[in-house]
């Protein structure tokens, strides 16, 4: 069994496990710190937005 050093709770787990994912998605020069932040506020937006659009033609679809 592989074991991590201990985290001092969920949320900050659950932080860096999701920082660890988005270092590998993102490409090098998006890495930095202040880059890594626009990046992900950015792709935040996009996906409610997606998300939203894929909802109201299904509702729309579903019952009209």
């Amino acid at each position: 069994m592989n074991k991590k050093k201990q985290q001092g709770s969920v949320f900050k787990e659950a932080w860096n496990n999701m920082s660890e994912d988005f270092n590998r998605f993102m490409p090098e020069k998006l890495r930095a710190r202040q880059g890594k932040k626009k990046f992900v506020l950015w792709l935040f937006i996009l996906e409610l937005v997606i998300f939203g659009a894929i909802g109201s033609f299904i509702y729309k679809w579903w019952v009209g």
